[in-house]
């Protein structure tokens, strides 16, 4: 038996022998041979094929549209409403700052015309900043709506036409004026805040009106033409008006009384107070204006870090602590605390050139809110360290020797009572200044004295002393004070006939440091 079958999904195997059987089996094979070519006409093929070839060339396609997006911006991109999708973030750029400068509103006034640009006007923008918010619109969407031309992010940034400089078109024009004046900021007397001073209106052009029509071009990307303007005098307010200096005032003093610190580690060396800010700040209307390198902008204020670095070389950096001076706690001879000598300070030690740019950093940080800036350096921190204070005063050389953990650290010249001997410095009279052992009890920076004393030969003895300074009592009625008289701790003083009635007198030029040296609880030792 021979057929012919032309569906190459057939497949028939061999059949070999005759008889029944050999039949069976043949007839077994080409009912199954039959099945297949049966199933095999159902499966179609070429479908499957092509929808593979399709996500093929969809995926190549995806891939190369992901490839060029990445420098250009993205779909659902636009720029005052209008689509950019598939612009590179420099052509948007120039796009910009072509239109701020070079489109041009035609403006009229009694017969004499002339042309003008935004960038004629004052009216800058920051072209590059622009575009590059615009190219970043959708970067950190979620992935696959990046690429989703129906999900759209708008940048509009704000363009404000009264922002457009009169003058300029007065000047064109011969228009005569009274030129406004802006509104400024500065120091307060007290050197810890800012004063506005109130700006004054002008009278001239309105240049409000063509700078609208520069920028409804600017905004349609030059789809729009401007039309021609008449110019129609009117009061013009400064471009810094009062309004706009009391909002740069309040962000002036929001940074104030942050207390910007300029640290090296966890340690603040210096703070930024108002002075600094006032030397380094200007204030612009125009919150879309091109910066300097330089410069850093918060709100209407706007930064030069190289003047905060001048400020800081010449008026911070001088008086700077750097060297380490440890805590002194002041202690009697059983140990008790009597107080603290001196507070001290970490030692700092700058890494060098670290300081270089401080400015840089203070105008970044002043644009951004940070509350302090970190230069490299390394911080020894102040140790504590305990001294004895303790006074002797010798009656019979009329000297008051201050110690420090056993060692001198002063010696004053001193007047005593009339009672004792300018010689020897024994009690002799009536009124002498007691010896033994004492403590500082009470102390005044000033107290009038007066008293009445009946002596024992029957007679009165009465004072009456105001302002006696720097008062140090170290028994119930005498003191170490400043001398009445004016006094100074020289050679002569020892020559001044004892005239107290009991107190230690010491020199004007030498008792307000004994004052601050000598603690509550400090001992007196008096000898002759």
């Amino acid at each position: 038996m021979s057929e012919y079958n032309d569906d190459p999904t057939q497949a028939m195997s061999p059949v070999n022998g005759n008889g029944p059987a050999a039949e069976d089996t043949l007839m077994m094979e080409m009912a199954g041979a039959s099945d297949t070519a049966a199933t095999g006409k159902k499966r179609i093929i070429w479908p499957w094929v092509v929808l593979a070839c399709l996500l093929v060339a969809l995926g190549s396609a995806g891939g190369a549209g992901i490839w060029f997006f990445q420098d250009h911006v993205l779909p659902g991109t636009t720029l005052w409403g209008n689509s950019v999708m598939g612009k590179t973030e420099q052509e948007i750029a120039d796009t910009i700052n072509d239109q701020v400068r070079n489109t041009a509103v035609k403006a009229t006034y009694e017969g004499r015309s002339a042309s003008f640009t935004l960038a004629d006007l004052g009216v800058d923008l920051d072209g590059e900043a622009i575009a590059s918010e615009v190219f970043n619109a959708k970067r950190d969407d979620v992935f696959w709506q990046r690429y989703a031309f129906w999900i759209t992010k708008d940048v509009s940034p704000e363009l404000d036409a009264k922002l457009a400089d009169g003058t300029v078109v007065d000047k064109a024009l011969g228009i005569e004026v009274n030129e406004p004046v802006d509104a400024q900021v500065k120091l307060n007397d007290a050197k810890n805040g800012f004063d506005v001073v109130a700006g004054e209106n002008g009278q001239g052009a309105n240049a409000t009106a063509i700078a609208e029509q520069a920028i409804a071009s600017l905004t349609s990307l030059g789809a729009s033409q401007p039309n021609t303007v008449r110019v129609q005098l009117d009061v013009t307010e400064p471009t810094v008006t009062d309004d706009i200096a009391e909002t740069a005032k309040a962000t002036l003093e929001d940074i104030v009384s942050q207390k910007v610190g300029i640290k090296v580690a966890d340690k603040t060396i210096a703070t930024i107070d108002a002075p600094a800010l006032a030397s380094a700040m200007s204030v612009n209307a125009n919150r879309q204006a091109k910066l300097k390198d330089t410069e850093t902008r918060n709100g209407y204020v706007v930064f030069d870090a190289e003047k905060l670095q001048k400020h800081y070389d010449e008026q911070i950096k001088p008086n700077l602590k750097l060297e380490r001076e440890d805590k002194k706690l002041v202690i009697d001879n059983a140990g008790q605390v009597l107080g603290t000598e001196t507070e001290g300070h970490d030692g700092i030690t700058i890494s060098e050139g670290a300081e270089q740019n401080v400015g840089t950093k203070l105008a970044k940080a002043f644009s951004e809110g940070a509350s302090s800036i970190t230069i490299d350096g390394k911080v020894d921190p102040k140790q504590e360290v305990k001294v004895t204070h303790h006074v002797v005063i010798d009656l019979s050389d009329r000297k008051l020797y201050a110690y420090e953990n056993d060692k001198v650290v002063n010696t004053l010249n001193v007047v005593v009572a009339q009672g004792n001997d300018n010689i020897t410095g024994e009690c002799v009279g009536l009124m002498c200044t007691p010896t033994g052992d004492f403590n500082i009890w009470h102390k005044l920076p000033s107290q009038d004295m007066s008293g009445t004393l009946n002596l024992a030969d029957g007679t009165v003895e009465k004072w009456d002393v105001k302002g006696v300074g720097f008062v140090n009592y170290f028994s119930s009625g005498c003191a170490i004070h400043r001398i009445a008289g004016g006094y100074v701790a020289d050679a002569s003083m020892p020559y001044i006939a004892n005239a107290s009635h009991g107190c230690v007198g010491i020199g004007w030029d030498v008792a307000e440091w004994f004052y601050g040296w000598c603690n509550m609880g400090t001992s007196v030792h008096i000898q002759v």
